[in-house]
């Protein structure tokens, strides 16, 4: 099955969003929607641990996501718009109002992560982890036992 740009995302009831094409699926809410206010990197981590905790749409295995999955949320031809009313590039299927920058979990034996601009497609790596002014959205993988749903 060929899955067009515009079919590859899918909301899929109140809280979450699934990219058919890598079987991810999303908070549709990042940590600027829920908390509205930016966060440093242990404080992305404790936002997905109160999702998990909370069991977001059922499940409890929410995680930062690693840079590679964050490049498949970025795509020129969406247009969302941010907290601060300007264009970022991720689906329309996730909620507007929220951050224009996302953390990735942290890089294997460093004190680093990666942050990506969802209004221009480009990759930061600043250093230290407590600094960092960015949103977080929490990811998972779904399990081989789990429906994905067809276009909805």
């Amino acid at each position: 099955m060929s899955i067009t740009t515009m079919d590859r995302f899918v909301l899929d009831g109140e809280h979450v969003v699934i990219d058919r094409e890598t079987n991810l699926m999303w908070t549709r809410t990042d940590s600027m929607n829920d908390m509205e206010k930016w966060v440093n990197y242990q404080e992305g981590v404790d936002y997905v641990r109160n999702l998990c905790e909370k069991k977001i749409a059922g499940f409890n295995d929410w995680r930062l996501p690693s840079r590679e999955e964050m490049d498949t949320l970025y795509n020129e031809s969406y247009s969302l718009k941010d907290k601060f009313e300007k264009d970022i590039h991720i689906s329309d299927c996730f909620s507007p109002g929220g951050g224009f920058s996302i953390i990735a979990q942290q890089v294997s034996g460093r004190m680093r992560t990666f942050v990506l601009n969802l209004r221009t497609g480009e990759y930061t790596h600043p250093d230290g982890l407590w600094t960092l002014t960015e949103a977080a959205r929490a990811v998972r993988t779904i399990g081989a036992d789990e429906k994905i749903p067809d276009k909805l």
